[in-house]
């Protein structure tokens, strides 16, 4: 049974589709919350891949985040052992930092179904080839990532041109929220509500949610199963 290593930086921000993938998959999830602390393990010898979640803070602030030195060399450590690594968010521009990519605060806000398009590497991808594009998924953000040296860019939206990248062997960033459950994306209405931002922003993703949120969470379990073929198993 593959164990994999799922750091949950937010209480609003759990695995969601990720996880239950995980789990359908017959997979064994080792759940680190940043609330509770966020032990990190000194190297990847233990865990057959990584997830790195989505959260409030800024991939910069060490300061808030002291783990976040460490959960950098970790994030290249399972990648040179050849184990996966999937960052979404938050998650996304950790990577992108951990491999020299610079992160950018702010200046990039998107909030509510963007639609993303394919760069050509996509084509051949093993997460997006075959895939229809472009597909409006789930996104909360202001900041964003410069690509590191290596990456394959492989899609883009009209604000944000990085949204997700490949480097060495199952090692993917993506900036959107793909693992949004039903439940996840109306607590995140919510407080999106009560933050005053944007109402008509607001209504627009609660008119869209029924016709998009399928799509998105059909696209979301796609990429998540692809991106698990990439685990060494135990009895591989």
């Amino acid at each position: 049974m593959p164990k994999l290593l799922v750091l949950q930086h937010s209480d609003d921000a759990p695995p969601g589709l990720i996880g239950e993938e995980i789990a359908a998959a017959g997979g064994d999830i080792d759940l680190r919350i940043e609330r509770q602390g966020m032990q990190l393990p000194p190297d990847a010898s233990g865990h057959d891949g990584l997830v790195v979640l989505g959260g409030v803070m800024n991939a910069l602030d060490d300061a808030r985040c002291p783990h976040f030195p460490a959960l950098l060399s970790l994030i290249r450590g399972f990648a040179a052992s050849g184990k996966p690594v999937l960052g979404v968010c938050l998650g996304a521009q950790l990577v992108a930092r951990a491999f020299g990519g610079e992160v950018r605060i702010g200046g990039a806000p998107e909030f509510g179904f963007v639609p993303l398009h394919p760069r050509p590497a996509a084509a051949r991808d093993p997460l997006f080839g075959g895939l229809s594009f472009p597909v409006a998924v789930m996104q909360w953000h202001d900041d964003t990532f410069a690509l590191p040296s290596g990456a394959v860019h492989l899609l883009e939206s009209a604000t944000c041109p990085n949204q997700a990248f490949r480097i060495g062997h199952g090692v993917y960033a993506l900036q959107c929220h793909f693992e949004v459950t039903a439940d996840i994306l109306e607590g995140w209405l919510a407080l999106y509500e009560k933050s005053g931002k944007e109402p008509g922003r607001l209504a627009e993703t609660r008119r869209a949610l029924p016709d998009l949120l399928p799509l998105a969470q059909r696209f979301g379990r796609v990429v998540t199963r692809r991106w698990l073929r990439f685990l060494q198993r135990p009895d591989d």
